[in-house]
């Protein structure tokens, strides 16, 4: 009986021995279980969007498209403002629908024109892309700003902005979700180019806020984050995200 004790301790003892290959499927099992409960997180989280989207649709009804008696500016077109705006104060914002859109394409720089076209389909007709001008580093001198549906999906509308660099025209911003201009803040290492806040909406009830901010000649992604769903069902976020993304029909998501 002492031999066969014997024999199973010594047993036992090499099994628990932390051997490296070991150390190995320690840490690929831990990984594993990680990656588990990750997912499970992830599955919890979607259905807890399903609900609350559910329930969006029971209290505003279902999808309406476009309603022209509450919505005064034809379906996903640009609604244009009537005046340059300008910054005087540090607490002033310019939303995307306060630029004025009337500027003709046709009477852009060439060189500005063929980087516009790498982005927009040759089919586009030029009075269908949307021009606006505003300088955007108080230098006295405008950047372009455009916009056209064919840069923009459910996700929001597309926008570029062209710099003139040293006599030469280069593409610093491209992005998917309407916007803010704000003049009371900078992210600390960023140039003077005023910040840029977007929303986009990443598809069912995903919706990012993302401050863009200017670096190295062009605008960079300073901060990217979810909208909580409290704030992204609420009636005032509701309002603000269709006004600023002049939509067609009664509710974001």
């Amino acid at each position: 009986m002492k031999k066969l004790l014997s024999s199973l301790s010594k047993n036992v003892r090499l099994l628990t021995k932390k051997t490296p290959q070991k150390k190995y499927l320690i840490i690929i099992g831990l990984f594993l279980i990680v990656i588990f409960v990750l997912f499970h997180s992830y599955q919890r989280e979607k259905l807890v969007n399903t609900y609350l989207i559910e329930e969006l649709n029971k209290k505003l009804g279902p999808h309406k498209g476009y309603d022209p008696k509450s919505h005064d500016n034809e379906c996903l077109h640009i609604p244009s403002g009537s005046q340059r705006p300008v910054m005087v104060n540090r607490e002033d914002e310019i939303k995307a629908t306060d630029l004025v859109w009337k500027e003709d394409f046709t009477k852009l720089p060439a060189a500005a024109k063929k980087l516009i076209r790498n982005e927009i389909p040759a089919g586009i007709p030029d009075y269908d892309i949307n021009v606006a001008f505003f300088d955007l580093d108080n230098n006295g001198v405008d950047e372009i700003f455009i916009n056209n549906r064919s840069m923009g999906g459910s996700g929001g509308q597309g926008f570029l902005i062209l710099e003139n660099q040293k006599g030469k025209w280069k593409q610093i911003a491209l992005w998917t979700g309407s916007f803010i201009i704000i003049n009371r803040w900078l992210p600390e290492g960023y140039e003077r180019h005023r910040a840029i806040i977007y929303w986009f909406r990443g598809g069912a009830a995903d919706t990012d806020q993302v401050v863009m901010a200017y670096k190295n000649h062009e605008y960079k992604d300073y901060s990217v984050t979810p909208v909580p769903l409290n704030v992204l069902y609420s009636d005032s976020f509701q309002k603000f995200i269709l006004d600023l993304n002049w939509m067609c029909w009664d509710y974001w998501n």
